[in-house]
């Protein structure tokens, strides 16, 4: 199983992001260097059903150039607010447009209003192939 790492304050990050976005699906886009996140990046949710998708708007998406000419691998992390932080036919389908690229999902589907556990989980996604990595938050 492939590790990637994440700091505890973007893994808080990425949680608070989807809190404040609840019940509608969050996103943003993620650098990764070396096997670690290193750079969180918000976007808007564009999608006209963002209670169950999430769509990343065009205009945020010029921090996959800034990204990639910062020699960071290119990511995406989206929440799912009553589901399980697991790829569904949707993530899959947008993953077909970034294969390999870290894919970070949080759930907030145990978290209670803030005071339960939210599940962060990381996964790459080739065609029809999901890998879960093992995901370390120091």
């Amino acid at each position: 199983m492939s590790t990637i790492s994440i700091s505890r304050s973007d893994a808080d990050a990425v949680i608070e992001h989807a809190r404040k976005g609840a019940p509608d699906e969050v996103c943003g886009l993620v650098g990764v260097r070396d096997g670690r996140i290193c750079r969180l990046t918000p976007a808007r949710n564009a999608s006209p059903t963002p209670r169950n998708r999430f769509e990343i708007d065009s205009r945020d998406l010029v921090q996959v150039i800034r990204d990639e000419r910062d020699g960071l691998d290119v990511g995406f992390y989206h929440s799912h607010p009553a589901s399980r932080a697991y790829p569904s036919a949707t993530d899959i389908h947008f993953a077909a447009l970034w294969p390999g690229a870290l894919q970070l999902m949080v759930s907030l589907r145990n978290d209670r209003g803030g005071k339960g556990v939210p599940e962060l989980h990381a996964y790459r996604i080739d065609g029809d192939r999901v890998e879960e990595l093992r995901l370390i938050v120091e």
